[in-house]
């Protein structure tokens, strides 16, 4: 996965391909400072492709964004921002990943 911090918006190319073992990958290979700062690109890019109108691009980034924060950062609250942004990609797209994520996030880390 390459980011590119000085353009916080993932290419709508790029959206689509990324996977959470990209996430994983790059939180196991990144400074602590670039974690969190993946956090706000992921982010950026919800915002910028919800308002955008792209809902598939904005429910892939939502459901990253509820990954990453669940997962690997997991931050003081990480809980209860997975769970509003897994909510908001189940929203947008309702697809059984996203659903079953959902499940599992509500569970708790």
């Amino acid at each position: 996965m390459r980011v590119n911090f000085d353009k916080p918006i993932i290419k709508k190319e790029c959206v689509l391909e990324t996977v959470i073992g990209d996430l994983d990958n790059f939180y196991a290979s990144a400074s602590d400072i670039d974690r969190v700062n993946l956090f706000f690109i992921l982010l950026a890019s919800l915002h910028y492709y919800e308002e955008n109108g792209d809902a598939v691009r904005a429910a892939h980034l939502s459901f990253l964004t509820a990954y990453y924060v669940f997962t690997p950062l997991t931050p003081p609250g990480s809980e209860c921002l997975a769970l509003h942004y897994m909510k908001k990609a189940v929203s947008l797209n309702p697809i059984s990943e996203y659903k079953e994520w959902l499940s599992i996030m509500g569970k708790g880390n």
